[in-house]
C-alpha cells in the first residue's frame, strides 16, 4: 500500500483507542524540496509512526514543536532555507528550498476529513479530488477547511461560504496543485487521491518472496497467483494469495478491475507462462514483465500468433540493469523498473539529469479552433466513441509529467463538456479567431502561472496520441534538450515541448503563425512518430479515420 493509505489505517487504529494525534501535511513548496504537496506525516504524542515531510530536517521540529503551534487551530508553518541564516525554525533545510506545512490536531476518538475522504477512495478503487484551504483572509474560511469531490464522505470541517464553495468546485475540476481563488483571498491546495497500483506477480518460485516484500514498502499493493501454491504462507507479506488452478479468468477480471495494475510473470515454466502472457496482453495491465531471456519470450509470443509483440507495455526481459544475481537483487532489479514505470521516470543516474530533480512541466492541448475547413468543430470528432479532444487530453493526463490545460476558444461550451471530469484547467483564449498563435500564448501565460520549466503543446485533432510518446518527449526535454519535437513524414511539429527559456519567443507568435521556425531551429531534439501524419481537417480526413463528424454546435 502507498504511504498515504498507511497514514489511513495508523490513523484509524488511534480513532478506536481514542488516541489523539497530530497530522502534518506538505501544501506547498517553492524551489528544491524532498517532498512534494500532499506528502503527509502522523504523529501520536512522542511517536514518529508514519510518513514524513521531508528527508529527515523537518520531522523533528514537527514531533517537538508541532501540537503547540496548532492548539488553536489548524496552521500553516513555513520553513525557508533561503534566506541568509537558513535557520529560523531551529532546523537546518539541506534542500535549499522553502516547504509550507499543514499541522492539524485532532482529538481523541476524533477523525481527520483528508484522512476519512482518502479512505473512501481507496475502499472504492477511485480516485477522489480533495481541496484543502491552505491560505485566507475571508472571515466565514479558515485554514484546514475541505471539500471533496468522489465517494460520499461526511466531511466535519467543509467550506460552507457560497462564493468560495463554488470557487472551489471550479478548482477542483482542474489539475492538481496550489490554486489561488481570485478575489477570495483564499489559496488552496488541489489533490487527487488515488488508490495504490496493484502488483500481480504470477508465479509460486521462492524467488517472488522478495519481489513482495520491496514492491509492498515502496507502495504497491501485491497479489501473488499460481495454478498450485504448496507454500502460500511464505507470501504473508501479500495482500492476497490465489491459486489459479490454471484457470485465468479470474485473475484477469481482478487486473481489470484494479485502477492502476502491473504483472510480473515468473513460473519458470512455459505453459503457465504463456498463459499468464496471454492474460496479460488482453487486460489492462499498465505494465507486463516476463523474467527469463528475451529469446524465450519471443517463443512464448511466437505461440500466441502475430501480434502482441509490439505491444510497448511488455518488459522483456524484466528490470533494470544492475548486475543482479540472487533474488534479492533481482527483486531489487524487477521492482526500480516498476517504480520507474509507474511514475514515468527513465531509471537512470541521477547525477547525469540535466534538469533540477523536480523540474515541472505543464501540457496544454490547443483546441479553440474554428473548425472552418471541416465545417463542425473536429474537436468534437469521435473515435471509437470518445471525442478527439478527450482521447488527446487523456493521453496528456496518463502520461503524469504535470499539470493538464486545453485551451478553449469557438465551440467551447461543448469542448468543455466532451472533456467531463478529466481534471485538467479550462484555458480560455477569447481572441481565439486571430489563429493558432492566440492559443500558444495563452497556454504560455497559463504555464507561467503554474510556474512550470517547460510547457508542452498537443494538438486537439491528433488522436493517435500515445503515453509512451509523450513520456519521450519529456524525457528528451529533461536530458537538457530546450525544445523537444515530434517528427513525422519528413516534418518536425507537435506535440512538442519548450523550455522555459523558448517561452519569450513562443509569446511573440502572431496570426496563424505556429512554432514551425522554432521547431526547425538548431538544437531542437526530433522524435519520430508516425502516428502524427494523422490529423483532421477535412470531411476526407474524418472518413479516413473511421470517426464520426459532430453535429453543428454553438459558439459559446
Amino acid at each position: 500500500m502507498n504511504e498515504l493509505e498507511r497514514i489511513v489505517r495508523e490513523a484509524a487504529t488511534l480513532v478506536a483507542e481514542r488516541s489523539p494525534f497530530l497530522l502534518a501535511t506538505v501544501v506547498r513548496v517553492s524551489g528544491s524540496s524532498y517532498r512534494r504537496p500532499g506528502a503527509r506525516m502522523l504523529v501520536a504524542g512522542d511517536r514518529w509512526l508514519s510518513g514524513c515531510v521531508s528527508g529527515g530536517c523537518l520531522e523533528g521540529d514537527v514531533m517537538l514543536r508541532g501540537e503547540h503551534r496548532c492548539r488553536d487551530g489548524a496552521v500553516v508553518v513555513t520553513y525557508d532555507s533561503t534566506t541568509e541564516d537558513g535557520e529560523a525554525w531551529g532546523v537546518g533545510l539541506g534542500c535549499n528550498g522553502v516547504v509550507d506545512v499543514l499541522l492539524e490536531h485532532v482529538e481523541a476518538g476524533a477523525t481527520h476529513d483528508a484522512l476519512t475522504f482518502a479512505g473512501a477512495c481507496f475502499a472504492e478503487e477511485t480516485t477522489g479530488t480533495l481541496v484543502t484551504v491552505i491560505h485566507s483572509t475571508a472571515g466565514a474560511v479558515r485554514v484546514g477547511a475541505r471539500l471533496a469531490f468522489g465517494p460520499p464522505c461526511a466531511l466535519v470541517h467543509p467550506v460552507t461560504d457560497p462564493a468560495a464553495r463554488a470557487a472551489i468546485e471550479r478548482a477542483a475540476r482542474g489539475p492538481a496543485g496550489v490554486v489561488e481563488l481570485d478575489g477570495l483571498g483564499i489559496t488552496v491546495l488541489v489533490e487527487k487521491i488515488a488508490p495504490s497500483p496493484q502488483l500481480f506477480v504470477l508465479g509460486g518460485g521462492h524467488d517472488v518472496v522478495s519481489i513482495v516484500t520491496l514492491a509492498k514498502s515502496v507502495g504497491f499493493r501485491v497479489t501473488v497467483a499460481s495454478p498450485t501454491l504448496r507454500q502460500g504462507s511464505r507470501f504473508a507479506a501479500a495482500d492476497r494469495v490465489l491459486s489459479t488452478g490454471g484457470a485465468m479468468d479470474r485473475l484477469r477480471a481482478l487486473i481489470d478491475a484494479a485502477a492502476e495494475p502491473y504483472v510480473v510473470i515468473m513460473h519458470h515454466q512455459r505453459t503457465p507462462d504463456r498463459d499468464a502472457l496471454a492474460a496479460a496482453l488482453a487486460s489492462r495491465a499498465r505494465y507486463i514483465g516476463v523474467l527469463g531471456p528475451a529469446r524465450r519470450t519471443r517463443d512464448l509470443l511466437a505461440e500466441l500468433g502475430p501480434g502482441p509483440g509490439d505491444d510497448p507495455r511488455l518488459h522483456a526481459p524484466i528490470g533494470l540493469d544492475l548486475g543482479a544475481e540472487t533474488p534479492e537483487q533481482i527483486a531489487l532489479s524487477v521492482v526500480g523498473e516498476l517504480q520507474a514505470v509507474a511514475r514515468r521516470a527513465q531509471g537512470g543516474k541521477l547525477r547525469d539529469r540535466v534538469r533540477p530533480l523536480h523540474a515541472g512541466l505543464s501540457l496544454a492541448v490547443l483546441a479553440a479552433g474554428g473548425s472552418r475547413r471541416l465545417g463542425r468543430p473536429k474537436q468534437l470528432v469521435e473515435l471509437d466513441g470518445a471525442p478527439l479532444v478527450r482521447r488527446v487530453a487523456t493521453a496528456c493526463v496518463e502520461a503524469r509529467s504535470g499539470p493538464v490545460g486545453v485551451v478553449l476558444g469557438a465551440h467551447a461550451g461543448a469542448v468543455a463538456r466532451a472533456l467531463g471530469d478529466l481534471g485538467v484547467a479550462q484555458i480560455e483564449n477569447e481572441g481565439w479567431e486571430e489563429g493558432i498563435a492566440s492559443s500558444i500564448r495563452a497556454a504560455v501565460r497559463w504555464a507561467e502561472a503554474s510556474r512550470a520549466d517547460a510547457l508542452l503543446i498537443a494538438l486537439a485533432d491528433q488522436p493517435l496520441i500515445t503515453v509512451e510518446h509523450l513520456t519521450a518527449l519529456r524525457n528528451a526535454w529533461l536530458a537538457g534538450a530546450p525544445i523537444a519535437a515530434s517528427r513525422f513524414s519528413g516534418v518536425v511539429g507537435a506535440p512538442a515541448v519548450f523550455d522555459r527559456s523558448r517561452w519569450d519567443a513562443l509569446a511573440r507568435l502572431e496570426g496563424d503563425q505556429g512554432a514551425g521556425r522554432l521547431l526547425r531551429a538548431e538544437g531542437v531534439v526530433a522524435i519520430d512518430w508516425a502516428g502524427g501524419a494523422i490529423d483532421v481537417d477535412t470531411a476526407d480526413d474524418v472518413r479516413a479515420l473511421g470517426g464520426q463528424a459532430p453535429a453543428a454546435q454553438p459558439s459559446c
